[in-house]
């Protein structure tokens, strides 16, 4: 006896009729008499009268009936009870992401996650962004955010954030106040960079380089919070991604200059695993992510899940 017979069964019995219950369960009539056949075959006894223009119970029929909505019931409930468990409402999720989506971009995203998965533990670490594929690709990281695409083909590399480099001063340096700054006006400026973005430190001094300007650098940090800090007291200018001064800007505490000759778009990917089962922690912030709205830190409807009693 098979639970796909018992479901043939009940439609049959519920339906009234041979024909709408083939269609009820989305199969051909003919494959749902003979499921019906063969479940008979096998209980030894007819579960339908044949021989009335209507299709009705036996009485062996009518004490199926009871135990088969029993079995399909609790069929039901196993379904709903392992749905809970893939989407799990508790546990561990590990991800590992470059300094300006770890402190820019993932917090609006997590809200919204831990909003709907309250129970989740979320551990962000801040890795060298050569490291991060690897340590995704070796599962110690559940989940990654990188600059550029890995190289790996068992990772799965989806675009979540364009951004671009933005030339910021403050409110009191003279550039903040003229709209007509080219490359040429930062000759000696002081300039503070981002001494662990190689790659991008290495941008900056090559825009330098093509217009035969110099940079004058002034100090090296290590985190972009530093070079905001220096900035503000004007201690020195300051290419950053825009994503990194959108409050400060706002604020006013910070000017954003604009330059003609700068066009250092930056891009974030997601990197996660596609092969081998994600836990649900990762899967649902995987979801949530890959549909965010980064311009209004808003995500997708997402519907916690309830514990049961």
């Amino acid at each position: 006896m098979e639970l796909l017979q018992l479901e043939h069964f009940l439609a049959v019995a519920e339906e009234g009729s041979f024909t709408r219950a083939a269609e009820r369960v989305g199969r051909t009539q003919p494959a749902v008499s003979q499921s019906i056949k063969k479940l008979e075959d096998e209980l030894g006894m007819p579960l339908f009268s044949r021989d009335l223009p209507e299709v009705s119970l036996t009485d062996a029929g009518k004490a199926v009936l009871v135990h088969a909505r029993r079995m399909l019931a609790a069929r039901d409930d196993v379904t709903r009870t392992l749905g809970a468990l893939k989407h799990v409402s508790t546990g561990t999720l590990n991800i590992a992401s470059h300094e300006s989506a770890a402190n820019y971009l993932l917090p609006a995203a997590l809200r919204h996650y831990l909003n709907a998965f309250p129970d989740i533990k979320v551990g962000i670490h801040r890795s060298r962004l050569a490291e991060i594929p690897r340590q995704v690709l070796d599962r110690e990281m559940h989940v990654g955010f990188v600059k550029e695409e890995p190289v790996f083909k068992e990772l799965t590399c989806v675009p979540v954030h364009a951004d671009e480099m933005v030339l910021v001063a403050s409110a009191a340096h003279p550039l903040a106040r003229r709209v007509d700054v080219t490359i040429q006006d930062l000759e000696g400026q002081p300039f503070v960079l981002h001494r662990l973005c190689s790659a991008t430190e290495q941008k900056i001094l090559r825009l330098f380089e093509q217009h035969h300007v110099r940079c004058r650098i002034v100090a090296e940090v290590r985190s972009f919070e530093n070079i905001k800090c220096l900035v503000a007291e004007d201690v020195g200018l300051a290419i950053v991604p825009s994503v990194t001064v959108k409050q400060e800007i706002a604020a006013g505490t910070l000017v954003r200059v604009k330059l003609p000759e700068l066009n250092i778009p930056r891009q974030t990917f997601m990197i996660y695993r596609e092969q081998g089962q994600h836990s649900g922690a990762a899967r649902e912030l995987i979801d949530i992510v890959r549909s965010f709205n980064w311009a209004s830190n808003s995500g997708p409807l997402v519907r916690p899940i309830r514990k049961r009693a």
